[in-house]
């Protein structure tokens, strides 16, 4: 029975060890000889699934009754001291533990001089610190554990000690070091031909390769230990090599696989240990992909599960790292102080555990977010996590994320300029002083803050959330979308444009999403969505979209599915949203004329353009380069004067970029090749028209019915009721349907 036993717990067959413990027990009292090995073994089955507390309660009661009764059977006294360390400890009594270990490596000193004894002490010690998140401590009892193990020959535990230390190293950033007891721990367990050994040091080399980039390499190695694992039957190997398969699928963007990989290793965990410490890390990732696919209450949900499950088992590693994916969740639904609430959380945890990898993502992360804001403060922060972030990543060796980081900082420290312009124009056509990076997508600009807005598409440009681009019309809106485009791995695949306001009255719906059977030919005709399918649309001032259609973009969004006009069935499509506005659209939320699920939804990744009057740099530049082109159009010779750019750049720009590309080639059409362009030959908007009052001038003729409808606003203080009847008595109804009609801005009249 006992031979069994230890083959079916070495074998991580808990269950059938527990079974197995019942069934001899329900034919009677065991013989006193094999009382304490069968509760012992029942203490490992216990531990091996998680369930810390009974087998703490069952431990330390054995060893008072033993030290009452027999306090000489050390070897007895020694293993129920093991047993309830290592259930203390995950029950979140970290001191306690260290006591029973400590106990358990006295006996094994100086009652049985049994060396290999103190070194699994030591061990579990140094294991009992790693997960505290006191790695330094745990780094220093692997180190002397190694040290004791290489002096009395003891290769075995030597590769242990070397395997351990390398996870904490790993921990800590130190991944140089990591690698080099990696390499002897690999080299150790091949010489003595222990397969879990050699599968374990695989996974770390996998995880290894990951974190530095290799995908390739990492997955080779990760699916050879998934293999050898399942053939040897070692269950726990198994469940982190699916969960190291996950995490190279998420950092190849395949979500699907990504989720399939973590949804079975967390079955597998679940059956092992339900409280066990897999639970955590796989709630944690889980959550990650939600985040990715715009899942965020799923996210927090599966996060909750995995911070339970850590503090009751102390693993303070996990609850810190967990913090950026709650953080992620939080940003998505919209609450960004929560957001930075638990970012702050984790950084302060992470920088006490000192695990320098994981507060290099949490600092990137939270660096982007504040950097986005608005406020001054706030940006400065960001600024000091993100250079904090490249220099953790410097001290790492990990190249790639102190590249990444230099993006969000703007940093190019070495940017040859044949790298610069290797994806754009030749040098002489692009003007002096424009951002190469954006005028690559024929966005002329030298302002940092759409500098800024390509640098977030660049970092967003393999995610699958919609972007929100709101700002004033004129700004370069739909180029800003095209670059999301190009920058994405559907650039292949369609760009389509759909300009919600200008669609015929009566058939945005169908205009959209299509229909089966128009009036006229009884036809079918593919909405716009379906043109873009597995590409791009660009929908235009989506604000226009009435209560239907938004539940209708909402459904696409969230499930990839549409239904013509007039069909029965749904069609899916795979479509990446891009919506612009010139309203605010936060603001018809609160006024319930947009639904705020669907605001949520596209407001995954936010992008707000300033005008032209308020980036003065880029007046004079982006005015250049619009004089050329209209120079070599017309085939003249123009130039402006100092007072006709001082003019320029006066103007408030209504019209933003548009209006001042209208106003170069309208100066340069209506002059002689050669000629100098002064103020008083440019000619611009007024800056305020005049407001005549309904009442007492009659309302020409063949003024339009915009301008008559802005004329009574404005002379009513915007008060509708009254603009309305001025109108010819008409209705207050007609009115806002005639606004709407004529796309009339609260700005406009006040």
């Amino acid at each position: 029975m006992q031979r069994r036993l230890e083959e079916l717990i070495a074998h991580a067959r808990f269950a059938a060890a527990l079974d197995l413990i019942a069934e001899c027990q329900a034919k009677g009292p065991l013989p006193p000889e094999i009382e304490h090995p069968v509760t012992l073994a029942r203490c490992r089955a216990l531990l091996g699934l998680g369930r810390w507390r009974e087998v703490a309660d069952l431990a330390e009661r054995k060893l008072e009754e033993l030290y009452a009764a027999r306090p000489d059977d050390k070897k007895t006294l020694l293993e129920y001291h093991i047993a309830a360390g290592r259930a203390v400890w995950r029950i979140g009594r970290p001191s306690r533990a260290e006591e029973h270990f400590r106990a358990a490596y006295h006996i094994s000193r100086w009652d049985f001089e049994d060396l290999e004894g103190m070194l699994r002490s030591r061990n579990l010690l140094g294991l009992c610190f790693l997960a505290a998140g006191e790695i330094q401590r745990s780094v220093g009892e692997f180190a002397r554990g190694q040290l004791q193990a290489r002096g009395a020959g003891l290769f075995h535990e030597e590769a242990n000690f070397s395997l351990n230390l390398s996870i904490a190293l790993a921990k800590l950033g130190r991944f140089e070091q990591a690698d080099q007891e990696l390499t002897r721990a690999r080299a150790l367990f091949g010489e003595r031909g222990h397969s879990r050994g050699k599968v374990q040091t695989r996974l770390c080399l996998g995880q290894h390769l990951r974190i530095r980039g290799d995908l390739r390499g990492a997955e080779s190695h990760i699916r050879g230990a998934l293999s050898e694992a399942e053939e040897h039957g070692f269950e726990r190997e198994h469940v982190i090599a699916l969960e190291y398969l996950g995490d190279v699928a998420l950092d190849q963007f395949d979500n699907q696989s990504a989720i399939e990989r973590y949804d079975q290793a967390l079955l597998l965990a679940e059956k092992l240990a339900p409280e066990g410490d897999l639970i955590p890390e796989l709630c944690r990732r889980i959550a990650e992909v939600h985040v990715r696919i715009g899942e965020p209450n799923r996210a927090l949900i599966t996060c909750e599960r995995g911070l339970r499950v850590a503090r009751r088992i102390n693993d303070r590693f996990e609850e810190a790292a967990t913090c950026r994916v709650m953080a992620m969740a939080q940003q998505l639904l919209g609450h960004r102080e929560r957001a930075l609430r638990a970012a702050r959380e984790g950084i302060q945890l992470l920088r006490k555990l000192e695990a320098t990898y994981e507060l290099t993502r949490i600092l990137l992360w939270s660096g982007e977010t504040l950097l986005a804001g608005k406020d001054a403060e706030e940006r400065g922060v960001a600024r000091d996590h993100l250079w904090e972030a490249r220099s953790l990543a410097m001290t790492m060796g990990l190249m790639r994320w102190v590249e990444r980081t230099e993006k969000v900082l703007g940093v190019e420290l070495e940017l040859p300029a044949a790298a610069t312009l290797s994806h754009g124009p030749k040098p002489a056509e692009m003007p002096e002083g424009a951002d190469p990076e954006c005028f690559r997508f024929g966005i002329v600009t030298q302002d940092p803050r759409i500098v800024e807005l390509i640098r977030i598409l660049e970092r967003a440009a393999l995610s699958r959330l919609p972007i929100l681009i709101l700002g004033e019309r004129g700004t370069g809106r739909e180029l800003l979308a095209r670059a999301a485009h190009e920058l994405g791995d559907r650039r292949e695949r369609p760009f389509v444009a759909g300009r919600c306001s200008t669609l015929p009255e009566g058939h945005l719906d169908a205009d959209l999403f299509g229909h089966d059977r128009p009036p006229s030919t009884g036809a079918t005709k593919p909405g716009l969505f379906e043109g873009a399918n597995g590409g791009m649309i660009y929908l235009d001032e989506v604000s226009e979209l009435l209560v239907g259609a938004q539940a209708k973009l909402l459904r696409v969004i969230e499930m990839g599915e549409l239904r013509r006009v007039g069909a029965a069935g749904v069609r899916h499509v795979d479509v990446r949203v891009v919506a612009a506005s010139t309203r605010d659209l936060a603001g018809l939320v609160r006024r319930g004329l947009f639904r705020d699920d669907l605001y949520y939804r596209l407001n995954g990744i936010r992008l707000e353009v300033p005008p032209l009057r308020d980036r003065a740099g880029d007046i004079e530049l982006i005015g250049t380069w619009f004089l050329h082109r209209a120079c070599a159009q017309a085939r003249k010779r123009v130039l402006l004067t100092a007072d006709a750019w001082a003019q320029l750049k006066a103007h408030t720009w209504p019209g933003n970029v548009q209006e001042l590309k209208s106003a170069i080639e309208r100066a340069v059409s209506l002059v002689n090749d050669g000629d100098r362009v002064g103020a008083e030959r440019i000619e611009l908007r007024p800056k305020h028209r005049t407001i005549r009052n309904p009442g007492t001038e009659p309302v020409r003729e063949n003024r339009t019915e915009r301008d008559q409808i802005l004329t009574a606003l404005r002379a009513h203080r915007g008060n509708q009721s009254e603009a309305a009847r001025s109108l010819g008595g008409m209705k207050r109804t007609t009115l806002l349907y005639k606004m709407k009609r004529l796309d009339i801005r609260p700005e406009e009249y006040g």
